[in-house]
């Protein structure tokens, strides 16, 4: 069994990769089970219905000790079979509360603590960022199996926390046969489009994600357009207070579970991420036939790296850099006529597909005598 163990399923990478995960090893008969900090978020449904979901009922980083003793009764009751299981534990807070509720002496369980996060630039983001990632890196220093979400991550943790040996690395992906569906979905009704082109930007509306730097971007390049933005968050009062008309003509849409429904009727994806460790919404854009134009952070730059340079596909601007958007945005809007085919985009993204993921998952169970 593998057991994903995270703070929450409300809309984000990391939780949308344990959906994805947990209902590829459904679909394989193997015995996939998540434990929430707290049962709330709007991927829940996205779970198949057979798949269990235990709730430890506190969501506060002040109280870790108190979620570790939670996280090991629920253990201890309800995946205590007699045949080894694989706890992996996704995002900070569940990597502290598992590295004091994992014993030692203890041959049921094998704890995987997997870093989603870029550790060199991502503290600066979030509350109690630096203190966490003291504590944290701690935890990855002394635990047995550490594996990173991808290759600079990795790299990044061998820096940013001192490990003797590099992680192993065990991507994120996307289900291409749903991505696929949904771009063939000839019965959906696109979005009524009054700008010349229709730009689409996913994720939450934290400043994490570089919201004013697309919007300046946008602004900046003379490029009329449509910004559907898809995401839920603090600054939401920010963008319903953009103009709804006008050069960049805004469009909120709120949090979904499958963003890329959205982003199917879109001409361009664009991603302003700070820090990035990944990007699944990139590669969930190219999946339906949406080309992407991504500030280059750590993970943008890993696909690219990983899957060749394909700037009809996937391009890249420098961080932060509104202007650098608006140069690298008309340069794309001009080619957008040479959009490759759907086939060709799941073809190049095809490395990161969820059954290979899943693949390694169950590869890294096997070498730990562990049962999924």
């Amino acid at each position: 069994m593998l057991i994903s163990v995270q703070p929450h399923l409300r809309f984000g990478g990391a939780e949308r990769q344990t959906v994805l995960l947990s209902n590829v090893l459904h679909r394989r008969s193997a015995h996939p089970a998540v434990v929430l900090h707290e049962r709330v978020g709007g991927l829940l449904p996205e779970l198949h219905p057979d798949i269990p979901v235990e709730s430890l009922g506190l969501d506060d980083h002040l109280l870790t000790p108190l979620v570790a003793r939670r996280l090991r009764r629920t253990l201890d009751a309800r995946f205590r079979t007699g045949e080894k299981s694989m706890v992996a534990l996704h995002l900070w807070s569940s990597i502290l509360a598992g590295a004091l509720a994992e014993r030692r002496d203890d041959d049921d369980f094998t704890y995987v603590y997997y870093e989603d996060l870029d550790p060199s630039e991502h503290a600066q983001f979030i509350p109690l960022g630096r203190l966490k990632q003291r504590l944290v890196k701690r935890v990855f220093r002394r635990k047995d199996v550490v594996v990173a979400n991808t290759n600079r991550v990795a790299d990044a943790m061998v820096r940013a926390y001192g490990l003797p040996t590099r992680p192993r690395v065990i991507s994120p992906a996307v289900d291409l046969t749903a991505l696929r569906a949904a771009a063939e979905d000839d019965t959906a009704t696109a979005p009524s489009r009054t700008r010349p082109v229709v730009v689409a930007t996913v994720g939450s509306l934290v400043p994490l994600k570089g919201l004013d730097v697309v919007y300046e971007g946008l602004l900046a390049s003379g490029v009329e357009c449509e910004w559907h933005v898809v995401g839920e968050g603090p600054l939401r009062g920010w963008l319903d207070s953009l103009p709804t008309d006008g050069p960049v003509a805004v469009r909120a849409h709120g949090g979904t579970p499958r963003p890329y429904e959205v982003v199917r009727h879109a001409d361009l994806l664009v991603h302003g991420s700070h820090s990035e460790a990944l990007g699944l919404v990139l590669l969930e854009a190219m999946g339906v036939g949406v080309p992407v134009l991504s500030a280059a952070a750590m993970g943008p730059t890993e696909i690219s790296d990983v899957l060749g340079h394909r700037p009809e596909m996937l391009s890249l601007f420098p961080v932060g850099q509104a202007d650098g958007l608006a140069l690298a945005l008309k340069e794309r809007v001009a080619e957008l006529d040479r959009t490759p085919s759907l086939a060709d985009m799941q073809r190049y993204i095809d490395r990161f597909s969820i059954e290979t993921t899943a693949d390694a998952w169950s590869e890294l169970a096997a070498e730990h005598g562990c049962v999924l």
